[in-house]
């Protein structure tokens, strides 16, 4: 008998807007509206399949590239040629949905990691409400995401992907409570992604100056600048 795992979606909706809303807290607003930024990107493929094959086909060109050099380098040695069998690049295909889960999981991790440059401030009660707020809407989007990616009603070859069945795996998911409701296929995608243009935008204006022809960071509103400890203005 195959197990099965029933996942409430709600349930599961809910617990990861609360995780993202406790790091967006932790973060600050600054940091959470360059993950908005970039879960907009997401949205904008999900709803133009067109730019979002001709995104993946780019992605896949950077991945042969990269491959066929890794695989040039092997041959190149004797050591590495004798251990190593060439293999053909891994298939980067814009009609399966576990692609752009991927490209999702990879834009949330960097987002993290860019919101980490150069931002040596203090947080206000302000920017961390902010943050919250700003991960919960983080939070909704992302499993949105996910949630369409799966189903792939808007991937490109959306007939293809729905005509060819899945083999059968040793362990099946049951998804519960599956809102039936699209955002791909309502104003709520325009509405999501209008407000993430325009939250990437004024953290990109907020937390950078040029000044002099010079690009550097600033402190963004909400935030404070770090006091500076007694010992480090002695040694100044």
């Amino acid at each position: 008998m195959t197990p099965m795992i029933e996942i409430d979606f709600i349930t599961l909706t809910y617990m990861v807007i609360a995780v993202f809303g406790l790091v967006g807290f932790l973060r600050g607003w600054w940091k959470e509206a360059i993950t908005t930024g970039l879960l907009t990107i997401l949205l904008v493929m999900l709803t133009e399949p067109n730019f979002a094959g001709t995104i993946v086909e780019f992605i896949g060109g950077i991945v042969t590239g990269i491959w066929d050099a890794v695989m040039s380098l092997f041959e190149s040695s004797e050591v590495l040629s004798a251990t190593v069998q060439v293999q053909a690049p891994p298939e980067v295909d814009a009609e399966r949905y576990s692609i752009y889960i991927i490209i999702l999981v990879l834009l949330v991790i960097a987002s993290y990691f860019f919101g980490k440059m150069g931002l040596a401030t203090n947080l206000s009660a302000g920017a961390r409400i902010l943050g919250a707020l700003m991960g919960f809407y983080n939070g909704f989007v992302v499993v949105s995401l996910v949630r369409e990616f799966m189903v792939g009603r808007f991937l490109p070859g959306a007939a293809d992907v729905s005509a060819s069945a899945a083999p059968a795996s040793s362990m099946s998911i049951q998804v519960t409570n599956l809102p039936q409701a699209s955002i791909a296929d309502s104003p709520t995608a325009f509405f999501l992604i209008s407000i993430g243009f325009v939250v990437f935008f004024l953290a990109l204006v907020t937390g950078w100056r040029v000044d002099r022809m010079k690009i550097g960071r600033k402190e963004p509103p909400l935030y404070r600048k770090q006091k500076k400890s007694k010992k480090a203005y002695d040694e100044e």
